[in-house]
């Protein structure tokens, strides 16, 4: 049987999904920061610690890098049935740099998951065993993305650059199939994204504790579609609105007293403000820096989905 090239014509841009995401940012990003918050909140949970979770999908995705650079994809329950993964030329100052921390952390970090039993270090290589998967296996974030990714579809079928919406189950299904190359582009796309984060907030716990403090303020205010300059601009509008400290640290799953000293300098550095409740909500300042960093993050959303709907679509 002759089996056929998928069409170029029916490709989507990354222009397109830009331009589609861009128009009705305050709808798609209410999917999108859900994700990302109830993602930040698992990887919390994981070990109580940002950094240690960082390595850990870092070297998983090390892994899946090297499925890909070798034309192999494994599903998802082959995947997380191995016993063993091992990843060689493991190396501390590849870590520190890649994730920006200092060799230090990051020598000590990797001790305390050696000790937790979620890896094993044998010379210069890492071996991720099968305790490592308890903490990393991902199926809520596979099947939050699908439906991350399908509410995309339905914005460019409104918008009439596609023909209809891809269902999250279809996603699911082909993620899950194809999981080692799908995955490899997610954390293609969260990798650098939570970096991102990391440089502005100098850490990422405080990332974690603002992105709170922020979607609990936008998303009450933006009720009408907004583009994604007016969105920003929604979001850090003086008004009245905000959330508790302990309202933050039971969605964080970070302990209170951390979370009152992070926002302590986050005031000092003028990025939230309290009211006379002791609610939190973001502080007008540095818009134009948060803009940049949103376009950024939305720019590796983009090539994300992009990606993952071409190989859907040329199916």
């Amino acid at each position: 049987m002759k089996s056929e090239l998928p069409s170029l014509s029916n490709q989507i841009s990354e222009d397109q999904i830009f331009n589609a995401i861009n128009k009705n940012y305050s709808q798609i990003t209410k999917v999108w920061f859900n994700f990302q918050m109830d993602w930040m909140q698992r990887s919390f949970q994981s070990f109580h610690d940002h950094d240690k979770y960082l390595i850990v999908i870092y070297l998983v995705h090390k892994t899946l890098i090297f499925y890909a650079n070798n034309f192999l994809k494994l599903d998802f329950d082959t995947y997380y049935n191995k016993n063993l993964l091992e990843i060689p030329n493991f190396n501390i100052i590849n870590i520190s740099r890649d994730l920006k921390i200092s060799k230090e952390t990051a020598r000590r970090k990797v001790l305390e998951l050696e000790k937790l039993g979620a890896i094993q270090r044998k010379k210069k290589k890492i071996i991720l065993n099968r305790g490592v998967f308890k903490f990393q296996r991902p199926n809520k974030s596979v099947t939050e993305a699908s439906y991350l990714l399908s509410k995309l579809t339905e914005t460019l079928s409104n918008n009439g650059e596609i023909n209809k919406k891809i269902s999250s189950k279809d996603i699911e299904w082909y993620i899950r199939k194809n999981f080692t190359y799908c995955w490899k582009l997610f954390f293609d796309m969260q990798i650098p994204l939570i970096l991102n984060w990391k440089k502005t907030f100098n850490d990422i716990e405080t990332w974690h504790i603002w992105g709170i403090i922020a979607t609990q303020k936008s998303f009450k205010n933006s009720s009408v579609s907004l583009n994604r300059e007016k969105f920003m601009e929604d979001t850090f509008k003086e008004g009245a609105g905000g959330i508790n400290a302990m309202s933050i640290a039971e969605l964080t799953g970070i302990p209170r007293a951390t979370v009152v000293r992070k926002i302590s300098n986050l005031s000092k550095r003028k990025l939230v403000s309290i009211d006379s409740k002791k609610l939190y909500s973001p502080k007008k300042t540095n818009v134009k820096e948060f803009t940049n960093i949103h376009k950024s993050n939305t720019l590796l959303l983009v090539s994300f989905f992009c990606k993952i709907i071409n190989l859907i679509k040329s199916n």
